[in-house]
């Protein structure tokens, strides 16, 4: 990682179209905080895309660039900044890039998505690496030799990479820290009323009693249990005598404290991942149905099309806009 340097350090801004506004605002403005607060240059930054032209955030928002990839000056840093849409930049040229920068010592970072385009390029292999939730699934398929993490955000050797959105702020103020002291982090982090600092290992989620509103502690138990094996569900039995109640208590629990039968709950889950899957990568129906624990081809299709309203094809062969995140 960054160590103590006194001279400016010079950080590169790769942004990939339809990149999250959010994401690379909690990127950069620690740095122009920084110079701020200690009333000199202490980082220097350039926006760089494949070919030098502006890029366009997911808010339809042009950003001029500096260089291209193939002109860029030497950085202490390259950051890849990218969402849904980062096959856009999955090119032989980026890739080689990237595999240049990195025998020269330039530490890379990944945000959002950026770390996909860093595994592609053969250099996370072994590597921890932290992953939005909503894109944990489908790296974890695209990059299976890569340690993918929920943490908030990670570091491993040359590599920093962050969830996106506002915990790339946390990854920031980590770099902030290591290159320039804690002072002028915690500076930052007062200036941005951002109480505290949070650590790698801190979740990116909202626990699931808040998301699902859910305050009964076996209720609970159970819920982790499904959301924690997709691939391989429980049989509510089993789930029944990891909690001690009999299977009807708990379908009475989930009616009443989540308005659907467990079957139901669970079912949703797992089209939730199917749902991600399809639209985020390239692997076949059949194969998406098994890693949703579908064995049937035919019973996962009835079963995305009754929550979704299509079927997987016509929602990949559509390209039909869904909820997101992370864009």
């Amino acid at each position: 990682m960054i160590a103590a340097a006194s001279e400016p350090l010079r950080v590169g801004f790769f942004l990939v179209p339809d990149f999250p506004m959010m994401t690379f605002g909690a990127a950069l403005d620690p740095l122009r905080q920084a110079n701020r607060i200690a009333g000199r240059s202490l980082y220097k930054w350039i926006f760089v895309s494949t070919d030098g032209a502006p890029v366009h955030s997911s808010a339809g928002v042009p950003i001029p660039i500096d260089y291209s990839i193939a002109d860029m000056p030497a950085c202490d840093l390259v950051i890849l900044c990218a969402g849904l849409n980062h096959i856009k930049a999955y090119k032989p040229a980026v890739f080689r890039w990237l595999r240049s920068l990195h025998g020269l010592g330039c530490v890379l970072g990944g945000i959002c998505a950026g770390q996909f385009l860093i595994a592609k390029a053969g250099l996370l292999e072994g590597r921890r690496c932290a992953v939005h939730w909503e894109l944990l699934a489908a790296f974890q398929e695209e990059f299976p030799q890569s340690v993918a993490s929920n943490a908030i955000f990670a570091v491993d050797g040359p590599f920093i990479t962050s969830s996106g959105g506002t915990v790339t702020l946390d990854m920031m103020l980590y770099v902030i820290a290591a290159s320039k002291g804690r002072d002028i982090a915690d500076a930052i982090s007062d200036q941005f009323n951002h109480p505290e600092i949070r650590q790698q290992n801190s979740a990116q989620r909202l626990p699931a009693q808040t998301r699902f509103g859910i305050r009964n502690p076996k209720l609970l138990e159970i819920v982790k249990v499904m959301e924690s094996s997709i691939r391989n569900p429980v049989d509510l039995q089993v789930l029944a005598r990891r909690v001690q109640l009999s299977t009807r208590q708990i379908e009475r629990l989930f009616v009443t404290h989540l308005g659907k039968t467990p079957s139901a709950f669970y079912a949703g889950l797992r089209m939730a991942r199917a749902h991600d899957l399809i639209l985020q990568t390239d692997l076949s129906i059949a194969d998406v149905a098994q890693i949703c624990g579908y064995m049937s081809v035919s019973r996962f299709g009835r079963m995305y099309r009754a929550q979704y309203g299509n079927t997987p094809r016509e929602v990949r062969q559509g390209g039909l806009t869904r909820r997101s995140a992370v864009n």
